[in-house]
């Protein structure tokens, strides 16, 4: 049963529309029993009355005593980027915070989809966010501290000895993706800057930059203090300087904090039916251990056809890696995901999860580790396929993937699930607005599917 929005919901989907920007990532800060405001009262209103605020369609904005939960994401915008923040009701329906949004001192990419995961991050009490756009070069962190009664950010200046508010420089270009762990008493975070984003489109193909080399383009190593939200830059773990398989797209470590999986964008042929080998160059997924701020390599993979490789996501064991693959030449549609060795990359099995050129584009692992949801962006699907008492994979569902309605093509893309049995769901690129529910979908900018 679809409940009625307030408002302020229809005022996220508009900003987004209004800024013509792509939503990079989402993440969600579940509230502790012990910071819990249950008990205390709660201004949820401007005169500081606590309670739900009425708004003039009739409708009611939960106090942020109501809610379970806050969920963030950014509007990528150039000038400007932002932190859209959303309170969380126990019916798994959003609500934007009457604060929202909150500035990151940094600009996004504007225009264009985002071919990322984990462009935000929740570490410990604090949200790290990339600004993708350098000023002048080099992207860059912000850090927010999480307030857990009511959701609100507090940007953390990364240069305290500096008048101005800084953000930490991420070392590189176009920031893209952020993991972190913990490990030998230090919080590491590991920052991905893809460099740029080149591309074929269309039919006859156009080129979309070029490639070009750049020591910008690297895994950028940070330490951070988990009582400041201070990162402290440690080193370049590795680059990737020719841009011939593309930047990274996508970091993310292991569940034991000793390991990276790190995807490439390759050189794409997108929006034809039958992409052009000539032109595509084709992705890689690289496998490091991890010890010590230091990185050492212990596998690689690349196949010739298959491109654009986005969204890794470790098996529960830690044993294989899931990786959803955007741009496949048409020998390998069932390339869209792959599983490979945790340790030497080669891969052990491959999936079709839509039709062809479905282009595959993020990965989630369940809560209960039972399933691995897929994110196709061309056809708006989710996929879905079981996760083996081994981590292998296999499909039980036929079909398996369940359609996103009355959007417009080209627009999934970020996922995230939350305790209740709710997925969330972002369109990214046109509707720019998120669905979230049992893979049971109703219209409207944003939902809670049955």
């Amino acid at each position: 049963m679809m409940k009625k929005k307030a408002k302020s919901m229809g005022l996220f989907a508009s900003l987004l529309a209004l800024t013509v920007v792509g939503v990079t990532s989402v993440a969600e800060k579940a509230i502790s029993a012990q910071s819990s405001p249950r008990n205390r009262a709660v201004s949820a209103t401007a005169d500081g009355r606590a309670g739900g605020r009425v708004v003039d369609d009739g409708g009611i904005v939960p106090a942020a005593r109501d809610y379970v939960g806050f969920m963030y994401t950014s509007t990528n915008a150039k000038p400007g980027n932002a932190i859209i923040a959303m309170g969380r009701a126990r019916d798994g329906s959003l609500v934007e915070l009457p604060s929202s949004p909150f500035a990151t001192g940094g600009d996004g990419v504007a225009v264009g989809d985002f071919d990322t995961q984990w462009s935000l991050r929740m570490v410990g009490d604090y949200l790290l966010a990339v600004n993708a756009e350098g000023k002048p070069t080099n992207g860059s962190i912000a850090v927010f501290r999480v307030n857990r009664d009511d959701g609100s950010l507090f940007r953390i200046d990364q240069n305290p000895a500096t008048p101005a508010m800084d953000n930490m420089d991420s070392r590189g270009m176009r920031a893209a993706s952020i993991t972190s762990s913990v490990a030998g008493g230090k919080t590491w975070v590991v920052v991905a800057n893809m460099h740029s984003y080149p591309n074929h489109q269309g039919v006859p193909a156009k080129a979309v930059g070029t490639v070009e080399s750049s020591p910008l383009r690297n895994l950028a190593v940070f330490t951070m203090d988990p009582t400041t939200g201070v990162l402290k830059f440690s080193s370049i773990g590795t680059t990737y300087k020719s841009g011939v398989n593309g930047g990274p797209t996508t970091v993310e470590f292991n569940p034991s904090g000793t390991k990276l999986a790190v995807s490439t964008w390759g050189v794409p042929h997108f929006m034809a039916p039958k992409p052009d080998s000539a032109l595509q160059k084709a992705s890689r997924l690289y496998v490091y251990n991890f010890a010590d701020g230091k990185m050492t390599q212990t596998g690689m993979f690349e196949e010739a056809g298959i491109f654009g490789s986005i969204g890794p996501s470790w098996s529960p064991n830690g044993k294989f890696i899931y990786l959803s693959n955007f741009n496949l030449h048409s020998s390998k549609d069932v390339n869209d995901l792959t599983v490979h060795d945790g340790t030497t990359g080669a891969k052990v099995q491959n999936f079709a999860t839509g039709g062809t050129n479905d282009e595959a584009c993020g990965t989630l692992v369940s809560l209960d580790k039972q399933k691995l949801f897929v994110a196709n962006f061309a056809q708006n699907v989710v996929s879905v396929v079981d996760i083996n008492s081994d981590n292998r994979l296999s499909q039980s569902l036929k079909p398996n993937f369940f359609a996103r309605r009355g959007v417009p093509m080209h627009d999934t893309k970020d996922m995230y699930e939350t305790p209740g049995g709710h997925l969330y769901v972002l369109g990214a690129y046109p509707s720019h607005s998120a669905a979230s529910g049992s893979l049971t979908e109703q219209t409207a900018p944003c939902v809670s599917m049955t």
